[in-house]
């Protein structure tokens, strides 16, 4: 996720506001606290950084 944050040149912050998942989350999904996001949270991620979500879950798993 952290490629497509840096892709589109927004913040962890610009993030919460553009998908609707809370600041806070977006930090534990990036830091790995939370390695299992539930696949809401995946659609709301995805459709704020204007990806699919394959197209993030294949980013999580390139960093993992």
């Amino acid at each position: 996720m952290q490629e497509f944050i840096d892709q589109k040149k927004i913040t962890p912050y610009r993030l919460a506001k553009l998908s609707g998942v809370s600041q806070p989350q977006i930090s534990r999904l990036l830091t790995g606290e939370n390695s299992d996001p539930r696949q809401s949270t995946l659609q709301k991620l995805a459709a704020g950084l204007g990806v699919s979500v394959s197209e993030l879950i294949g980013d999580n798993a390139q960093a993992q």
